[in-house]
């Protein structure tokens, strides 16, 4: 049974993810019966909040690094209670090291980080952890490549890319034009924040359920019933697959082509086979 206090503190955290006010997230847990993810759908029907982009948001602090050794490129996100603590040199070194040995492969789990983090921690005096890692490793003609995004250079990145790219033949993956697409793609990747490689990867639950809060939101501006499955095929294609799908995705370098364009101007047998992106807390 949920408590006052249980729901005076959703209340305050649905708040924090949402940007809603108080009497609506109360409102809206009591509606959806106390069940968190439940309100967080209510009040995107409601046209109240971003809780798509939000939902998953945590408060840590922490770094991004990525390192590519040979054919085998890794990220990593290192997480650390304050952001006095990030930017310390040691950190930002704990975070490059981990991602050197997955990348490398001397690290093969997140328990094999803790001998890395540890002394670390006593020196800083401060709790921190491997939060998570991806590594991906070329499998055919190609090349992996890695961004992490800077702004102050003095300090650790909070958001990174790494990108697996097959190519024709190994020369082709040697190219420097290659080695221009693989940049101009990670930038693509950091910027735009895609989820899904393609639009067949996005599951068929979370497209239901997209259509379900628009067709909510259609209904309550007053659009014709028979006029609403049109509507929702155009706002899936332009609102959830062209900002989900990097594939789908105009191109940040031309923006009157997608990304697919990009990678087929590029030359046949060109394509992506994989990413992966981190921001911090997300």
């Amino acid at each position: 049974m949920t408590t006052a206090a249980d729901l005076n503190k959703m209340v305050m955290e649905l708040r924090a993810k949402t940007g809603a006010g108080m009497m609506d997230c109360k409102k809206a847990l009591t509606e959806s019966n106390g069940d968190f993810e439940g309100a967080l759908t209510i009040l995107r029907k409601k046209g109240l909040s971003d809780a798509a982009k939000k939902s998953g948001r945590i408060t840590k602090e922490g770094v991004v690094a990525y390192s590519v050794q040979g054919n085998v490129a890794a990220l990593v996100e290192v997480n650390s209670e304050t952001d006095f603590v990030a930017r310390n040199e040691a950190f930002v070194k704990l975070g490059q090291d981990l991602a050197d040995g997955y990348a490398k492969g001397t690290l093969k789990t997140v328990e094999d980080a803790k001998p890395l983090v540890e002394p670390v921690f006593m020196k800083l005096s401060e709790n921190m952890s491997l939060r998570r890692f991806e590594r991906l490793e070329l499998k055919g003609p190609g090349l992996v490549a890695g961004y992490a995004h800077k702004p102050d250079p003095t300090v650790g990145a909070k958001q990174g890319a790494i990108i697996e790219i097959s190519t024709p033949n190994a020369e082709a993956a040697k190219s420097p034009k290659m080695q221009e697409l693989a940049k101009e793609l990670l930038l693509q990747i950091v910027a735009a924040k895609p989820k899904y490689l393609r639009k067949e990867d996005v599951p068929q639950a979370e497209i239901e359920k997209e259509k379900e809060i628009h067709t909510e939101i259609l209904r309550k501006e007053g659009k014709p019933e028979a006029s609403i499955p049109k509507i929702i095929e155009g706002k899936i294609n332009k609102l959830f697959y062209q900002q989900l799908c990097l594939l789908e995705m105009a191109s940040v370098r031309d923006p009157k082509q997608t990304v697919a364009g990009i990678l087929k101007d590029a030359g046949a047998g060109v394509s992506v086979t994989r990413f992966a992106r981190y921001q911090l807390g997300e």
